[in-house]
C-alpha cells in the first residue's frame, strides 16, 4: 500500500512522520532482538527437554506394566506413588516444550518474520516521507 505522502505539506509535518515511524522501528527492532534470543534459547534447549519427554513417557509406560502385573501391596503402592511423580515431571516436561521446545522455535520463526515484514515497510515508508519531505520548500 502506497503511502499519501502528498497529504504532507510542510517539512514539520514529514519530520513528525519520521520521527513517529523512527519510534515504531526502535521498538520493533528490539523485539525482534529479544525474540531472536528467545529463539536461540529454546533452539539450544529444545533437544534436551525432547530426550528426557521420552524418557519420562518410557518411564510412565513401564510403571503402567508394572503395577498391573503386581498384587495389592506395600509394592504395588509404592509403584503407584512414582507413577504419580512421573506424570508430573511428563506433564512439567510438555509445558516445557510448549514453551521453549521445538513448537517455540516455529513460533518465534513466525513472529520474527512477521517483524522483518514490518521493518520493510516502515523502511520504504521512511525513504518516502524522506523523498516528499526533500520535495517540499524550506521553511
Amino acid at each position: 500500500m502506497a503511502l499519501s505522502v502528498a497529504l504532507l505539506t510542510s517539512r514539520a509535518d514529514c519530520d513528525k512522520v519520521l520521527d513517529e515511524l523512527s519510534d515504531i522501528k526502535g521498538n520493533l527492532e528490539f523485539r525482534q532482538i529479544s525474540l531472536t534470543r528467545s529463539k536461540d534459547n529454546a533452539a539450544d534447549r529444545a533437544s534436551t527437554i525432547d530426550a528426557d519427554l521420552a524418557a519420562a513417557e518410557a518411564e510412565v509406560e513401564s510403571l503402567i506394566s508394572i503395577i498391573a502385573a503386581l498384587p495389592e501391596s506395600a509394592t504395588k503402592t509404592e509403584m503407584e506413588n512414582r507413577k504419580v511423580r512421573a506424570d508430573y515431571r511428563l506433564f512439567t516436561l510438555q509445558q516445557r516444550k510448549a514453551q521453549f521446545g521445538t513448537t517455540a522455535v516455529i513460533l518465534y520463526e513466525s513472529e520474527l518474520g512477521e517483524i522483518e515484514q514490518r521493518l520493510s515497510v516502515i523502511d520504504g515508508s521512511m525513504n518516502d516521507v524522506t523523498v516528499r519531505k526533500a520535495a517540499l520548500p524550506a521553511g
